[in-house]
């Protein structure tokens, strides 16, 4: 769509004559939002008028003609969505980097919400330097157990495994994630590569 040809310019000694309502409404009625913006000029005419130095006001109008650029309402509504869009999505990227800031402070520990659902008795010790932390992914070997024995998941029970057709693989999960239990997900972060131990989680976690 073409852009609205150019008004009538108004002479100098009638912008002068006119008062500052009715040089920001017709300045208003042909100027683009961006330039309305640049020059403080956008808004309720009254508003605007009453705030304004009317001889900024003509130097504006000036300004504009002598630049060529003009717009009409249709223009000037296109131009007003696009910027509300773009405001839109730059706090959408500012909320979306507030919650990833939030969640890489809470990466070095689980929330403290009273003691600890879950007791770890090591059998192997591990290299006691690589421990997991919220974010990492982890493969680990396990043999769950319900207090009656019975065996409710398993990756290393031969029986088991045979009975669900299943390989012999270890599970894979990204600590922090809830892809597992409360009680797994935080004891795991206490265990280094290679260790081995006897974790017994409470019902709750």
């Amino acid at each position: 769509r073409s852009k609205m040809s150019a008004p009538d310019r108004v002479s100098m000694s009638d912008l002068e004559g006119m008062g500052k309502k009715d040089l920001v409404d017709a300045l208003q009625k042909i100027a683009p939002l961006s330039f309305l913006q640049e020059h403080k000029l956008n808004g309720k005419v009254d508003a605007v008028a009453k705030r304004a130095n009317k001889d900024k006001v003509i130097a504006a109008y000036n300004e504009l003609h002598d630049k060529g650029i003009f717009s009409t309402d249709e223009e000037r509504e296109k131009e007003k969505l696009a910027l509300d869009l773009e405001k839109t999505k730059l706090e959408e990227e500012k909320a979306a980097a507030a919650a990833q800031k939030a969640g890489d402070n809470d990466a070095a520990a689980p929330v403290d919400d009273g003691p600890k659902r879950y007791t770890i008795v090591v059998s192997k010790k591990g290299n006691k330097q690589n421990y997991p932390t919220k974010g990492d992914k982890v493969k680990v070997n396990y043999h769950g157990r319900l207090e009656d024995g019975t065996v409710f998941d398993s990756t290393t029970d031969e029986a088991f495994l045979k009975s669900k057709k299943r390989k012999a693989n270890p599970l894979c999960f990204k600590v922090g994630s809830n892809q597992v239990i409360r009680g797994w997900d935080e004891c795991v972060r206490e265990m280094s590569v290679g260790e081995k131990s006897t974790v017994t989680i409470e019902a709750p976690w």
